[in-house]
């Protein structure tokens, strides 16, 4: 029989003979630490993959009946061999995910949004497509009205319901593609919609000596520094902003880093409207706004920042505003001319007409305050018309000229239109020739001053020095 002969282990002379590799030990805290940090990647990882999923580009969301799963797979393998990504609650939710926000993010990002009504949808009083629709109506109001991103489609014979979708219209106002009648035809029908480019197809260079063919939005911040952000989406419904921003420097990080700074560190119990404004432009519009939310997203190796801003109307954007002192010789539109030609061609008082060179030199610094703006403006980096912010641009961006171009333009918007010069912007076409100046071609029309008179008009071509 085998027996086991127990021995006594000398653990004492095991370590003599064994010395252990310090150089292998590392303190408690390390190790932990690290363990920590290998759980919070893993957990990120996770988090960033859900967000992806939801956010995917180039998805389009199916919001549909259940009673109705099988035609519904019939439409989904459709759509999907003409590769175009489909999501679908059932197989874009993983197990443990927050199926609500998951939802919300999905409808949100997508494309589109077909929801597929049917008599099924309309005989049950309730369904989770309810929740759906409510989604997508709010997501609706915040879309550009000239794109199509909702679609009705009928599975079978039924009605469209008669939702309000705001505007004085509802769900049946929309253009609906019927499965029924015609499959092949239906089908098509959505394709050929489909397909079209949408916002989320631009892309943006992360070099900002390279990003001549994006679109910016600018900020100027309260100190006076100005940010030309190129963006994925831009919706400007009535006063409410929302974008995307794509931010392509590091002094754009740390500009949007200090807005949601001061969100976050507003008072308790303080309102954020005590934040002071911001000027802000895209296209041919400009606004004072206040921040309401800032968000950083990062999905995978993408990061976009997500900003919702209010506009300021026009009669809490002023306080205590004073009218102009009238000269005997000038009316305001002529001033708001002299005012566009400085903003826009670095024009000076003295360049003027000799009419305006021959008053008083009281006279003279009553124009000149008007020109500059200084009597109306109710924030502390207000915009006034010392000089022409072009000319200083073209130092930053002269090495390359088609984003000098753009800035100026975008600039010129921001000033024109909050130093109260013009209300509406019409013609603004700007041209580098030379390194000479920059020719300008502008038409604006001025704010109505009468109600029984129409708006005046400034218009002119000139061209705005530059130096080096």
């Amino acid at each position: 029989m085998d027996t086991t002969e127990e021995v006594e282990f000398d653990y004492e002379a095991h370590t003599r003979d064994n010395p252990p590799d310090l150089s292998k030990f590392r303190p408690a805290p390390e190790v932990r630490r690290e363990r920590r940090e290998a759980f919070r990647a893993k957990l990120i990882n996770h988090v960033n993959m859900e967000i992806k999923h939801a956010r995917k580009m180039k998805h389009v969301f199916i919001s549909y009946c259940h009673e109705n799963k099988t035609i519904v797979d019939h439409l989904c393998q459709a759509l999907a061999s003409q590769d175009i990504h489909i999501w679908l609650d059932r197989d874009n939710i993983g197990p443990g995910t927050l199926w609500k926000q998951a939802i919300q993010q999905a409808i949100q990002h997508g494309d589109f949004f077909i929801a597929c009504f049917s008599t099924e949808v309309n005989t049950r009083s309730q369904t989770y497509m309810s929740e759906e629709l409510k989604v997508a109506i709010e997501e609706l109001h915040r879309r550009p009205t000239d794109k199509v991103w909702f679609i009705p489609v009928k599975l079978n014979e039924c009605e469209i319901p008669d939702i309000d979708i705001g505007g004085g219209e509802t769900l049946r106002n929309l253009q609906y593609v019927d499965l029924h009648e015609n499959w092949e035809t239906g089908i098509q029908r959505l394709l050929d919609t489909i397909s079209v480019p949408s916002v989320h197809d631009k892309k943006h260079s992360t070099d900002a000596t390279t990003d001549e063919g994006n679109e910016c939005v600018l900020f100027r911040s309260v100190d006076g520094q100005s940010y030309f952000i190129p963006f994925q989406k831009v919706c400007w419904d009535s006063t409410e902003i929302s974008l995307t921003l794509c931010p392509n420097s590091s002094a754009q990080v740390a500009f949007l880093s200090r807005l949601r700074t001061r969100l976050r560190d507003v008072p308790a119990g303080s309102s954020i409207d005590q934040l002071e404004a911001i000027a802000f432009a895209h296209q041919e519009n400009a606004a004072w706004v206040k921040l309401r939310a800032v968000a950083q997203i990062s999905t995978g190796c993408e990061t976009v920042w997500e900003i919702r801003l209010q506009e300021e109307t026009a009669s809490s954007a002023y306080k205590n505003r004073t009218e102009p002192v009238i000269l005997e010789q000038l009316t305001l539109d002529q001033v708001a001319d002299l005012r566009a030609k400085r903003l826009l061609l670095d024009e000076k008082l003295d360049a003027a007409s000799s009419s305006l060179t021959q008053t008083t030199v009281f006279d003279q610094m009553l124009l000149e305050v008007q020109i500059r703006g200084e009597l109306s403006s109710k924030y502390g980096n207000r915009l006034q018309a010392l000089t022409s912010p072009i000319p200083e641009l073209y130092r930053h961006f002269r090495k390359t000229p088609e984003r000098f171009k753009k800035f100026a333009r975008l600039i010129s918007v921001l000033y024109l239109k909050l130093s109260g010069t013009v209300e509406d912007i019409l013609q603004l076409d700007v041209e580098l020739h030379d390194s000479a100046g920059l020719q300008v071609k502008f038409k604006g029309r001025c704010h109505q001053l009468d109600v029984n008179e129409e708006p005046a008009f400034v218009e002119f071509e000139g061209s705005c020095p530059l130096s080096e």
